[in-house]
């Protein structure tokens, strides 16, 4: 149960984020933080990871969903048994991101997207993530990781 929690926390924190920024930011802005290394940017993102199948919306809605319900069966497999900690962790975060983006993109047809890092690296300055799409990317690590300690 404990496992659903984590998920259902990841998917309100970055949903109240979401609000907030649509709320409170112009789009396209730039707002330094943290020393500069981090830059907040309101943008609105009609399809997945940097914009894998922006002209398909219903297509990448059926295949959220269909991921998202994939991995509820997961994550209710593991979550009963004893141990694999990062596993399941992984298969938490992994949800709660991927609800978080599918509620967006299901109700207003994208995803907000608020945050840029700046270390030095041009090109990854230019990707503007949200935090479901941290989760969801450290939930895949977490998960793969997981199921090589798994013991059979």
């Amino acid at each position: 149960m404990i496992w659903f929690i984590v998920a259902a926390a990841v998917a309100a924190a970055d949903l109240g984020i979401k609000y907030w920024i649509r709320e409170n930011k112009d789009l396209n802005s730039s707002e330094p933080v943290a020393g500069g290394k981090i830059i907040i940017t309101k943008y609105f993102n009609p399809g997945a990871m940097l914009g894998l199948l922006k002209d398909k919306a219903k297509l990448l809605s059926g295949i959220t969903l269909v991921v998202i319900g994939i991995l509820i069966g997961f994550l209710m497999a593991f979550a009963g048994h004893k141990g694999n900690f990062v596993l399941k962790l992984g298969l938490s975060l992994l949800l709660g991101g991927a609800v978080s983006n599918a509620f967006e993109r299901i109700a207003y047809g994208k995803v907000t997207d608020y945050f840029r890092i700046s270390i030095g690296c041009p090109k990854l300055e230019k990707v503007i993530f949200n935090i479901g799409d941290m989760c969801i990317f450290a939930g895949s690590l977490l998960a793969v990781i997981g199921s090589c300690l798994r013991k059979n």
